[in-house]
């Protein structure tokens, strides 16, 4: 992730869009960037826990879609259509070219041109061509029903109107098809720590300056239920954050003077990790990984990993 300064976007809060203090801007490289992908390639989604099961959902939907369609069109092989809204700098666009390929269209939409132009420069780098296009963050470039997958990650909490947006991504979305989510929420009630620091006046979210839509696991439910989806699947995400990511935390501890204990745990949690890294961030995300398939469905951290199908 990189932030820079556009001067040139409009001065609006939210996400894409550029805050008094400059614009969120979000870059990651994709997962699969080698040439072959197979099933020891797969194997890195374990230190991905988000992406693990977003994009194994999809895999198993892809399947049951060409399968369906095989057999209705005896042999025929259909061509599903994933979006990817909120594509950023394009990582997750090219993974789904790299697992999927020619089996599958790709479409990726960004409301910052930017990111569009950084996008299509990282696929020339990738050796992948597909769709990537620039849209208005409200109606999306499509005739209803026409969309059989859309993955969205960190996104809804920087929309203005999420029950408009749900709603036109259900739109889009053939019946039956498939919603992978992943969404930032609020602070949930087992989040003791952080919490504990935003009751005493200390807010440890990175992003919250650009964060304009947060909701709780509950409302959050409640609104894709009454957009017509059905949530197959619901995780929180690192309940443990304090311990195992001391460096997404660091930033708003040491830049105040409270806490003082507990700047010098998160001191020297960070220390130890930025010295045993690449094995401590591995760690982190495994031990991530083990904690949301266990008891990721029944605590409410912050952030919600969510798969939902259009009824």
């Amino acid at each position: 992730m990189k932030k820079q300064n556009t001067e040139d976007f409009p001065r609006q809060r939210g996400w894409g869009m550029v805050a008094e203090d400059g614009s969120e801007i979000w870059d990651a490289e994709p997962v699969f960037a080698g040439s072959f992908f197979g099933f020891w390639q797969k194997q890195k989604l374990i230190f991905y826990p988000k992406k693990f099961v977003l994009y194994r959902a999809i895999e198993k939907h892809i399947r049951h879609l060409q399968k369906r369609y095989a057999t209705i069109e005896g042999g025929n092989l259909y061509i599903p259509k994933i979006l990817d809204l909120g594509c950023g700098t394009g990582a997750t666009v090219i993974d789904f070219k790299k697992m999927f390929g020619r089996r599958v269209d790709v479409i990726g939409l960004d409301i910052v041109h930017l990111q569009i132009d950084l996008a299509q420069k990282k696929m020339r780098r990738y050796g992948v061509w597909t769709d990537v296009r620039y849209f208005d963050g409200r109606h999306l470039p499509f005739d209803n029903q026409t969309i059989d997958v859309v993955y969205t990650s960190d996104v809804l909490g920087h929309v203005q109107d999420v029950p408009a947006w749900l709603s036109e991504i259900a739109r889009v979305l053939r019946p039956g098809g498939l919603l992978a989510m992943f969404a930032e929420s609020k602070l949930g009630k087992h989040a003791y720590l952080r919490n504990y620091f935003l009751k005493h006046g200390l807010n440890t979210d990175p992003h919250y300056a650009f964060h304009v839509s947060l909701f709780s696991k509950a409302t959050l439910r409640e609104m894709l239920e009454q957009t017509d989806f059905e949530i197959l699947a619901m995780y929180s995400t690192v309940w443990a954050k304090f311990l195992v990511h001391p460096d997404e935390l660091y930033p708003a501890l040491h830049a105040q003077k409270k806490f003082l204990i507990f700047r010098w745990i998160n001191f020297m949690l960070y220390w130890l990790k930025k010295i045993t890294h690449p094995v401590s961030t591995a760690l982190s995300e495994l031990y991530s990984f083990v904690e949301m398939l266990t008891v990721g469905r029944f605590i409410e951290s912050q952030g919600y990993v969510i798969v939902a199908k259009k009824k």
